[in-house]
C-alpha cells in the first residue's frame, strides 16, 4: 500500500510527518511541530499514535470464527485490564490461529486522537501504535529511543513502550520468556543493553522512514466511511426516514392511546377487587392478587369437598356403632382425627375393620379403658 503521507503523535501534543513519493522516499518532512502545520493535501494519512496508549497483546480463543473470537476476546483478556471492557476498544487480527494478536486502547483516548485530527482537517483511514513502524526481522527485537520513552517492537503486531528507568528489569522479564536471537538498537548506544547478553546491533533509521500496515486500530465502529456509493440512492433513503419517521409516530400514538387504555382497566380491576376482598389494605398488582385469592379459594373448596365426602362415608358405620360418643374431628392433611368413646375394644375393632372397607387407612392412635369406657384416637386417611 503506498503511503503518501505518514503522521506520528507524539506524547507532548506535538506531531511529526513525512510524505513520501511514489518510491517511498521522503519529499518533506518535519518533527515536533503543531498538527495545524501539516500540509493538507493529503486528507488521508497514516497515523502513528503513542505506544503508551495502546495494549499489544494475546488471546487464546478456542475457535475458529472470527465473530465468536470477537465476542470472546474482552472477556478473555477482562482480568488483565484495569478499565471496564466496555469502555475499551478492541482490535483483532485479521488472520485467525490459536494466539490472536490484539490491540487494547481505551475508547476516550482513540476519539481525542480522531477528534484532533479531524478538527486539523484530516480524516485518516488507518491509525497505529508507532512501536509496529519500527523494522522487524523473524527471531529478532528492535529497539528506538525516544525522549524517555522506549519502543520495543518483539513481533509482527508485537511490542510495548516502557520508560527508560525501566527498560534493562522489563527486557531481562521478557527474554526469559522468548529470547531472541538479536536485538537491534536504532540510532543509540549499545552500552546500556550489553548486560541483557544477547548479541547486539546499531541500525541507522527513522521512524518516518515509511512503514508497512498491519495492525490497523480503525475497526468495528471506528472504520473509515465511504459514503460515494450513498449519492443515487439518497432521494430513496430520505423517503424511507420519512416513511420511517411517520411510522414511527404513529406507533408513538397507538402506544400512549393503549396506555391510557391499560391505566383506566387497572383502575376498573383495582374496584372489583376492593368490592370482592373489602378486608384488603395494601393493593399492589390487582390482578396478580386477585388471582392469588381465587387460587386460595378454590383449593379451600376443594378441601372442604373431600372433607364432606369421606365424612359422609364414614357417618353409616360411625351411626351403627352403639353409644359411640363423638368427641372430637380433625381434618388436616387429608387426614381425619377421631377422639371417640365406646363400649369395649371389640366395638373399637370393628369400627377400624368396617372403615377399612370404605378404602380408608385406619390406624388406632391411642385407646384406654377408663370407667368401664374405651376412650380411643383414630387417624383416618384418605387413600
Amino acid at each position: 500500500m503506498h503511503i503518501s503521507l505518514l503522521i506520528r503523535l507524539q506524547t507532548n501534543e506535538m506531531v511529526s510527518w513525512a510524505t513520501y513519493d511514489r518510491k517511498g522516499r521522503i519529499t518533506n518532512s518535519a518533527t515536533n511541530v503543531p498538527l495545524t502545520e501539516i500540509p493538507t493535501d493529503n486528507h488521508q494519512p497514516l497515523v502513528l499514535i503513542p505506544t503508551t496508549d495502546v495494549i499489544l497483546t494475546q488471546a487464546d480463543i478456542p475457535s475458529n470464527k472470527r465473530q465468536k473470537i470477537i465476542q470472546a476476546v474482552p472477556y478473555a483478556l477482562e482480568e488483565q485490564l484495569i478499565d471496564e471492557i466496555e469502555n475499551l476498544h478492541f482490535v483483532i487480527e485479521k488472520s485467525v490461529s490459536k494466539n490472536i494478536q490484539v490491540a487494547v486502547i481505551a475508547k476516550t483516548c482513540l476519539e481525542e486522537h480522531l477528534k484532533n485530527l479531524h478538527a486539523a482537517g484530516f480524516k485518516p483511514k488507518i491509525l497505529m501504535p508507532d512501536v509496529l513502524a519500527l523494522p522487524y526481522f523473524d527471531d529478532n527485537w528492535t529497539v528506538m529511543y525516544l525522549d524517555d520513552i522506549v519502543l520495543v517492537r518483539t513481533g509482527l503486531k508485537a511490542g510495548f513502550a516502557i520508560e527508560i528507568d525501566n527498560l534493562i528489569i522489563t527486557l531481562q522479564m521478557a527474554i526469559t520468556e522468548n529470547p531472541p536471537a538479536q536485538i537491534t538498537v536504532i540510532n543509540h548506544d549499545l552500552t546500556d543493553l550489553q548486560a541483557l547478553g544477547i548479541p547486539l546491533q546499531v541500525a541507522e533509521k527513522n521512524i518516518l522512514e515509511g512503514t508497512n500496515v498491519n495492525f490497523n486500530l480503525l475497526q468495528g465502529p471506528y472504520r473509515p466511511q465511504n459514503n460515494s456509493w450513498l449519492r443515487p440512492w439518497l432521494v430513496t433513503i430520505v423517503l424511507g426516514i420519512i416513511w420511517g419517521g411517520l411510522y414511527v409516530t404513529e406507533q408513538i400514538i397507538e402506544y400512549q392511546y393503549l396506555t391510557k387504555q391499560r391505566l383506566v382497566l387497572n383502575q376498573q380491576i383495582e374496584k372489583i377487587y376492593q368490592d370482592t376482598f373489602p378486608e384488603s389494605r395494601r393493593i399492589v398488582n390487582p390482578r396478580v392478587q386477585m388471582e392469588q385469592k381465587l387460587t386460595v379459594l378454590r383449593n379451600q373448596q376443594d378441601i372442604n369437598e373431600v372433607f364432606l365426602s369421606n365424612l359422609n362415608k364414614m357417618a353409616p358405620i360411625l351411626k351403627a356403632i352403639p353409644n359411640l360418643t363423638l368427641k372430637q374431628i380433625d381434618f388436616r392433611q387429608q387426614k381425619f382425627d377421631l377422639h371417640i368413646i365406646v363400649d369395649n375394644f371389640q366395638v373399637l375393632e370393628k369400627l377400624q375393620t368396617n372403615l377399612n372397607k370404605l378404602d380408608l387407612n385406619v390406624k388406632i392412635k391411642s385407646a384406654s379403658s377408663r370407667k368401664q369406657k374405651v376412650e380411643s384416637r383414630l387417624q383416618i386417611s384418605i387413600k
